[in-house]
Formats: structure tokens, C-alpha cells, sequence
């Protein structure tokens, strides 16, 4: 089963989703309220993304969050899967399918999705101008799709590199706020000073630094980005090498001032030292912080090999899922798990936990209209 965990306070608007992601099964938001000193979950009802092309929900392997829409594709060159990604709205059900074509076949390609803003003819108003991008590990060959405005994938960045000049690194762990995709990477003619923070615009389709990292270092054990609750500053977790404390830093405030030559900087906000046998962070890890109240929910996939037989073409594995409260002094909860089986075919899927907000915000087909839930 696919678990979606939304983090709320009482009182206020659900605003986070987690995902854990197995194949062939439904989607559940599970709710987790952080008040009091025990959390509370709360299994809510399945989320349902039919496959326009088949009998059974879509097989999501990957899944990037922008605005209140979901960019949802496969994993893996099963060509009954069809070549299609989607757009996805879960609060209104509303989707745009969208050719891939050669695209999906390779595992190591990322799909991510950000917007930008363009005036009308008048200049009365600005309307978003949502895009996808498509990019491989070495930031190569890399091309865009414009939802509003085409039905092709266009090389409109120059010689198809995302980032001139830089070389970029962990291209999994990569962030959407406001717009703007964050993505990890280190200067080629000074690898020395370790690795920054690159801002992609979406309007200049270029990206640029944004900051350097708290420690100049070539390489952490362990790397992870993701957007802070009101969408306004970035959170880093990180752990360097041979060390075993693990600390969470947060961006100042992140606007038009930041993005226009304003200095971004950082601030510890968490440090843990946790026992080894917890085993609670992999390079994968991913996690929200809730600033306000100095905790950090963190999601973990580990796979366990089983028996392998010797006449059996796939190994298989037991997935277990876990989420984790974080809180100060080396405080934690954990608060939710789930088993499932795997093999190697499903190499790569793995959770991922989103710093989710609902929308109403409407999804345009390739011709300019919007749908309508049941539509697709």
C-alpha cells in the first residue's frame, strides 16, 4: 500500500503529504497531528489516479510536488506501462496526460515540474505558466514541456545543459518553492569549495547560485532539501562524512529581494546524535520541518533480501516503510510503518515525503481547456 501522510495542527489546514510508494496499490492519506506529547494517525480514505490506458490505477514510481499538483511517472522500461507522466490535482481529481515518448525509459531521467508568471496583453494581470522539466543525472540534454501554451518538448536551454559552469550532484534530491527548483551542485573550476545550492528560474529557464552550503565539503554522507511549512524558506538535513551527528539547517526568508542579488543564509535549527542502531537516516532519507515546533518528520524505505532460489529470474525483498518525530534532545517517535514485498524490477521506487499544500488551481490540456474530474 501506498501511504500519503498529511502533517496538521489543530486548528489549521492540513498542508504536508508523505508518500510511500510501492506499485499496483492504492494511495491513503494518513493524517498526523503534532500536538500534545504522544502524535496521533489518522488512516484516511484512498486516492484513486486511474490509468486512461488500462484496467488498473496508474503504477506511480516517482512523484514531484509543485503548487498542489503531483508530476507522477513510471520507473522502469515495462513497455505495458505506456511512455505517458501525468499531472495531477488530487483535491479536484483533475489530470493532464502527457506523451513522454522515449523519455521513460530511462530510469536515471528526472521529471519535475515548476511555474512561472506572465503578463497578459495588457499588463492588467499575470497568469502562472506551468512547465516541466526533464533532465538526466549529468544535466545534460535537458528539455521542457509548457502546459499552457504547447504538446512538445522543446530544447530551449541553451546547448541543453541545466547548469553551465556547474557540476551537478545528488540530482535526486532537488525541491520546488515558489516556482523556482532547487537542486544541489558544485562549481567545476572550483570543486574545492564544495557543494551549493543552485536556483532554477523557470521564466529564465537558467539557473543560478542561490547559497553555498553551511560546510565547504565535496561531499556529505548524507544530503537532503525540502521546503519549510508556508513555503517560504528551504531546510537542509545533512550529516558529514565519518561523523554521526545529524543536523537540519534553514534558509531565511526566500522572496523577490533573495531572488534578485539579496543574500540567503542559514541557520541550525536541529542537531541530532542518535544511536547507530536506530539506523534512521540512508542517503535517501527524506524529511519536513515543522520550525515552529523544533520536530522534523522523516520517512525511511529499508529492503530486506529474502531466500533466493536458484531457479527464480528476480530476487525478491521486503520493503518496510517507517515514519519518524524528531524532535530536541535526541527525542524519537516513531509513529507509522507498513510492509510490502518488491523485486528487482522495482529498483528505484522508493517514498518520498512532500511538503504538500491543496489547491484548486486548474490544470490546462494541450488545446487550452481545462477538465473537469472524470474527464480523463
Amino acid at each position: 500500500m501506498r501511504y500519503c501522510v498529511s502533517v496538521s495542527r489543530s486548528g489549521e489546514e492540513s498542508e504536508t503529504v508523505t508518500i510511500y510508494q510501492q506499485t499496483m496499490e492504492p494511495i491513503c492519506p494518513v493524517s498526523i497531528n503534532l500536538q500534545g506529547d504522544v502524535p496521533s494517525v489518522v488512516l484516511k480514505r484512498e486516492l484513486s489516479l486511474p490509468d486512461p490506458d488500462y484496467s488498473h490505477q496508474f503504477d506511480i514510481g516517482r512523484v514531484f510536488h509543485c503548487d498542489g499538483l503531483l508530476l507522477c511517472n513510471h520507473v522502469g522500461k515495462n513497455p505495458r506501462y505506456g511512455s505517458k507522466i501525468v499531472v495531477w490535482n488530487p483535491l479536484t481529481g483533475q489530470t493532464r496526460w502527457i506523451e513522454a515518448g522515449y523519455r521513460w525509459k530511462e530510469y536515471e531521467v528526472r521529471f519535475v515540474l515548476g511555474y512561472c508568471y506572465q503578463q497578459d496583453e495588457n499588463n492588467s494581470c499575470s497568469k502562472k505558466i506551468y512547465k516541466i522539466l526533464c533532465f538526466y543525472p549529468n544535466g545534460q540534454d535537458t528539455e521542457i514541456y509548457e502546459l499552457n501554451y504547447s504538446d512538445r518538448w522543446t530544447r530551449t536551454i541553451p546547448d541543453g545543459d541545466l547548469t553551465p559552469g556547474w557540476t551537478l550532484i545528488y540530482s535526486e534530491q532537488t525541491v520546488s518553492m515558489n516556482g523556482n527548483l532547487y537542486l544541489f551542485a558544485s562549481e567545476k573550476s572550483k570543486p574545492h569549495l564544495g557543494v551549493s545550492l543552485l536556483r532554477f528560474d523557470f521564466s529564465t529557464e537558467k539557473s543560478s547560485l542561490c547559497v553555498t552550503l553551511p560546510y565547504q565539503r565535496p561531499r556529505y554522507e548524507i544530503l537532503s532539501i525540502s521546503a519549510v511549512r508556508g513555503g517560504e524558506n528551504l531546510s537542509l538535513l545533512l550529516q558529514l562524512d565519518f561523523e554521526s551527528k545529524t543536523e537540519i539547517w534553514v534558509t531565511n526568508k526566500i522572496d523577490d529581494t533573495t531572488t534578485k542579488g539579496a543574500a540567503v543564509s542559514w541557520t541550525k535549527v536541529l542537531a541530532f546524535d542518535l544511536s547507530p542502531d536506530l539506523q534512521l537516516f540512508s542517503e535517501e532519507v527524506n524529511f519536513l520541518l515543522d520550525e515552529d515546533k523544533k520536530v522534523a518528520v522523516c520517512c525511511e524505505r529499508w529492503l530486506e533480501p529474502q531466500e533466493h532460489h536458484r531457479y527464480q529470474c528476480r530476487r525478491e525483498y521486503k520493503i518496510t516503510d517507517k515514519i519518524y518525530i524528531l524532535g530536541e534532545d535526541n527525542k524519537v517517535d516513531e509513529v507509522g510503518s507498513g510492509e510490502g514485498e518488491a523485486t528487482d524490477s522495482l529498483e528505484g521506487i522508493s517514498q518520498v515525503i512532500l511538503n504538500y499544500a491543496p489547491s484548486l488551481v486548474q490544470i490546462e490540456q494541450a488545446g487550452g481547456g481545462k477538465t473537469k474530474r472524470g474527464d480523463d
